[in-house]
């Protein structure tokens, strides 16, 4: 795990101008390791973690975001459209300008 966390502070260095705030590790993992910084970056429990994962906490980080545009997409109000019902005679039935011209006539 310790591998997978520098090569994931590596890439972090690599790829975000901002420094890390703090390395993320499920609670329970958290406890099982036992870490409380690692290069000089406080590590801390966090239940989103999923178990053997972990997340690379700073300013640019988008961790949650997925949930916020869940959240924003489903409580959007579906757009409204007009319901379009075809209307007319069926095929051998008279119009209504047919039928008024046939009142008429008697």
């Amino acid at each position: 795990m310790l591998a997978f966390i520098r090569a994931g502070l590596d890439h972090h260095a690599a790829t975000c101008p901002l420094m890390p705030r703090a390395i993320l590790l499920n609670a329970a993992n958290h406890e099982l390791f036992g870490w409380d910084e690692l290069w000089g970056i406080p590590v801390l429990p966090d239940e989103r973690v999923a178990p053997k994962r972990f997340r690379i906490d700073c300013d640019g980080s988008a961790f949650g975001l997925e949930a916020e545009v869940a959240e924003a997409i489903a409580t959007e109000a579906p757009a409204e459209r007009p319901l379009v019902v075809p209307v007319g005679p069926r095929e051998g039935e008279p119009t209504a300008t047919q039928l008024c011209s046939m009142s008429s006539m008697r």
